[in-house]
């Protein structure tokens, strides 16, 4: 495990929490930049790392000459978030614990309350309390990544960086266990023509409005067709490349204000496009979005298109040159539908039900699933499997990048530690 992977780690989990050790007498271990590491947070770091496969490999002595020195430059890098005029509000930290609450309640499969009941029993504390130890959690996290993210960025691996990644570490790249590999076809359901002009034809009256002054947060509370209306058509701002390109290339040809003057085609609908405004990195947009929705008799065409194919495909090449024929995916269709491998527990959740029951060589019936049938194809099953460039090349690209982001990162906390008082007062 990677030094800043150890101390950047993401919010950790309500049985972990309930495990950490008991507070011991408290004290100050160290000094950085005027802000202590208190003994107790040292304690705390020390058991965690102890039950770490890495941890358990030292002696005594080097897991606490470990754990200190990564404390130390924990806080040599939050350092850096006066320095560097970093501010992240209230609000934001408050979304990302109820984000973290919500989405650990629905992995036990039990609603907020009996979450609740459950840290009352398990911790002894409060809810309240529970909450204000997760704050502090994500706080530092974001802290962590903001600084991350200003100074390191993301770096985009080369082939032969790749390959070198892979070939130091290959023996020390994490296992799948209990996994699947998978293959599909996606046929989206397609409005009637007659449906996608009559929408586009009131998208152009809207337009027409917007001529003639009306408010465009207005009309987008009246008519858009999706969660931005309540908030008069604004979607926030979004890095380039993670809105659908349609809307994007519109986005491109207006100024700040402006709202484009022709209806935009995506696979949702039909948009009118707003620049509300802009940074380096990304836009700050608008939109009023008519959705283009297709009848029973579209939806009823596809599953019938999809038994067929279904029907004809008897073999692992059949499959392939239908995906490559018929399927609109377009990140998997020029790969035969290959979507890779999945740890079972990690898999999409719209997947599991569909492939749950097959055996290894079976397609799915069709099944719905974001506006689209598809058809899934298992091509093997194993319990455990090592990770490979030919089937895994995107994974390892991955932890890739993040190897030499860290690499970065530690290089620049060497050269910070310098600009800052350390003073270690633990001698024990």
């Amino acid at each position: 495990m990677k030094r800043f992977e150890w101390f950047a780690l993401a919010i950790v989990s309500l049985a972990a929490t309930a495990l950490a050790a008991p507070v011991l007498m408290d004290g100050v271990a160290a000094v950085v930049d005027g802000k202590p590491i208190m003994r107790s947070e040292f304690m705390n770091s020390l058991y965690q790392f102890q039950e770490t496969p890495e941890g358990s490999a030292m002696s005594e002595d080097q897991q606490k000459d470990y754990v200190l020195e990564r404390l130390i430059e924990e806080k040599v890098l939050l350092s850096r978030i006066d320095r560097d005029s970093i501010v992240i509000s209230n609000s934001e930290v408050d979304q990302r614990v109820t984000a973290h609450l919500t989405q650990l309640a629905a992995s036990q499969n039990i609603d907020l309350a009996t979450l609740e009941k459950a840290v009352r029993t398990q911790l002894g504390i409060s809810m309240a309390q529970y909450r204000d130890q997760l704050s502090k959690q994500v706080r530092s996290h974001m802290e962590i990544s903001r600084v991350r993210q200003m100074h390191v960025g993301s770096i985009s691996p080369t082939k032969k960086e790749v390959e070198a990644f892979y070939k130091a570490y290959k023996d020390s790249l994490p296992r799948q266990y209990n996994c699947v590999l998978l293959s599909h076809i996606q046929i989206p359901i397609v409005p009637d023509s007659m449906i996608v002009d009559s929408v586009k034809n009131v998208a152009e009256g809207l337009i027409d409005s917007l001529n003639l002054g009306m408010s465009f947060e207005l009309l987008a509370k009246n008519h858009s067709q999706d969660s931005s209306a309540a908030k008069g058509g604004d979607l926030g701002y979004f890095k380039r490349g993670l809105l659908d390109p349609a809307f994007e290339r519109a986005l491109d040809q207006l100024k700040n204000g402006q709202y484009s003057t022709s209806p935009v085609k995506t696979n949702q609908g039909w948009h009118i496009a707003r620049v509300l405004g802009r940074k380096e990195d990304g836009v700050r947009s608008a939109q009023i979005l008519l959705r283009t929705i297709p009848t029973a008799k579209d939806s009823a065409a596809v599953i019938a298109r999809a038994d067929s194919i279904k029907a004809a495909v008897k073999t692992k090449e059949d499959f392939v040159a239908a995906a490559k024929k018929f399927s609109e995916d377009k990140s998997s269709n020029f790969r035969g539908g290959l979507l890779g491998w999945y740890q079972k527990n990690e898999m999409e959740p719209a997947y599991v039900d569909p492939v749950a029951n097959l055996n290894v060589g079976e397609v799915s019936e069709p099944v719905l699933i974001d506006g689209a049938y598809h058809l899934f194809r298992l091509d093997d099953a194993r319990q455990i499997r090592e990770l490979t460039m030919e089937e895994d090349y995107g994974k390892i690209e991955n932890l890739a990048a993040n190897h030499l982001e860290n690499e970065k990162l530690e290089s620049l906390v060497k050269k910070w530690r310098q600009e800052v008082h350390v003073e270690v007062r633990m001698k024990d």
